[in-house]
């Protein structure tokens, strides 16, 4: 385990300008947890699980994980990763992300 290096994808810019400004979010909050994925100790991976609901995902995002931005209620970030890059895919809520 060692830091990661952030990577977004262009869906992940697109969902964020999109959503901010409309759902009025924390950006702060998102940073926040953008840098504990990054970070990527035990630590950070345990605050991620505690405190974002992070776990695993199925089906068509199968090898991918996701978690909840603070208490911000339903907004989610999905990412993989390779042991180097953390890849943030997508950002939005559950019905933008898995409808």
């Amino acid at each position: 385990m060692g830091r990661l290096t952030a990577d977004f994808a262009k869906a992940f810019s697109r969902d964020l300008k999109k959503n901010a400004k409309r759902r009025n979010l924390n950006l702060a909050e998102l940073e926040k947890v953008i840098d504990l994925v990054v970070e990527n100790t035990p630590e950070t991976l345990d605050e991620l699980r505690r405190r974002h609901n992070m776990h695993t995902l199925s089906g068509n995002w199968r090898g991918r994980y996701e978690c909840h931005v603070a208490n911000a209620g339903d907004w989610l970030v999905i990412w993989s990763s390779n042991g180097t890059v953390a890849f943030f895919e997508r950002t939005g809520s559950h019905d933008e992300l898995f409808r």
